[in-house]
């Protein structure tokens, strides 16, 4: 069984004892994702605000448990103390991230004033909620969610992996306030998943449950310089495919067979600047055996499963789609489910990449 917290609805800032700051959304869409990933094997803490109006999962649910918050201060404390106890923490509550720096003690002295008068009223941008979670859970699978209203396609993404990268996320779900039913899933590697409302519940089951390889570390193993000249050829031969993003990071992988494992781009924020050994993958207890200090590529355990096929010399990936190679469904790098394809030939992930195999000649399979 999974443990789940959900959040969603308004999220209010207190002005004073009885007026509040909040936003219009009420919470229908994370009670409808609550009440759908019911059907799973789950218990789901379901965190709302107590305003009446604000949508609640039906009490037909036995394994959904109703939380009321009472502003922002306490939405914050509650997902501290709620989150290490959670395999997954969807934060799905509209927040009002306008703070009143100092909030009037009881009730705003309306009578001391007169109609048309200004009243100078400081904020302040509140803390973002998502970027604690993984301070005091660190294991738990964290999705976020980030609105946008009317802007360019490129820039939600962007906004969106900006959460990413900055909470360690798993995913953040990003939409545009003018059509709230198309959802785009930003994953870690910057992959870019559109899926309807419906879709959602099933996406984030299948991302919870993903079970993910370990590195283990070896004495260092030393790399011939033919072999580390080979494989910077392959890299250079790539270069105008790795995409390059916005805040530094540098994402393509290339995996060389060598007489003993395969040779590997290193995991980190530019991971084709690096190489490691991967001496073997232990697919059965999912831990990937580096010899040297570099992490592999979270690629490795898949690049192994390729690299089994004798006619595979080396493995080239970029995030781009090839047009004419099949298309398998995404799969979080690094995990089981992303071992588990079957290919003799290059194929692409969809809304991941590429995976482009050749054999000793330099054709590709």
């Amino acid at each position: 069984m999974k443990s789940i917290l959900i959040t969603g609805g308004p999220v209010h800032a207190h002005l004073d004892a009885v007026k509040v700051i909040t936003n219009r959304f009420k919470g229908g869409l994370m009670s409808d994702l609550a009440e759908k990933l019911a059907s799973y094997d789950t218990r789901i803490v379901y965190l709302c605000a107590p305003q009446v109006g604000a949508v609640v999962p039906k009490d037909k649910f036995a394994n959904i448990e109703i939380v009321r918050h009472t502003g922002f201060d306490d939405y914050r404390h509650q997902i501290q103390k709620l989150a290490p106890e959670m395999d997954a923490v969807i934060l799905g509550a509209a927040v009002a991230n306008l703070l009143p720096v100092s909030p009037w003690t009881g009730k705003f002295p309306s009578h001391n004033y007169k109609a048309g008068d200004i009243i100078p009223i400081d904020f302040t941008i509140a803390p973002r909620v998502i970027d604690e979670v993984k301070k005091v859970a660190p294991k738990t699978q964290l999705f976020g969610y980030k609105l946008l209203s009317g802007v360019p396609h490129e820039e939600l993404i962007r906004a969106a992996y900006g959460i990413v990268l900055e909470s360690k996320a798993t995913a953040v779900i990003a939409n545009d306030a003018k059509n709230l039913l198309q959802k785009y899933a930003v994953t870690k590697e910057r992959g870019v998943h559109p899926l309807a409302q419906e879709e959602l519940p099933g996406w984030l089951w299948d991302m919870m449950n993903d079970t993910y390889y370990t590195s283990v570390v070896l004495p260092d193993i030393g790399v011939l310089v033919s072999d580390a000249s080979r494989f910077q050829s392959l890299i250079q031969k790539y270069a105008k495919h790795f995409t390059h993003t916005e805040s530094g990071l540098v994402f393509g992988t290339v995996a060389m067979r060598l007489p003993l494992g395969f040779l590997t781009t290193g995991r980190g924020k530019r991971e084709v600047d690096s190489m490691t050994v991967v001496t073997h993958v232990d697919h059965e207890h999912h831990r990937v055996y580096v010899g040297n200090a570099v992490k592999a590529s979270l690629n490795a355990p898949l690049l192994s499963r390729l690299l089994e096929r004798e006619c595979v010399d080396h493995i080239v990936h970029y995030h781009e789609q090839v047009t004419g190679l099949p298309t398998y469904p995404y799969a979080p790098p690094g995990t089981v489910r992303d071992t588990e394809r079957n290919s003799s030939t290059s194929f692409n992930i969809a809304g991941h990449g590429c995976m482009l195999l050749f054999d000793k000649e330099g054709r590709q399979l």
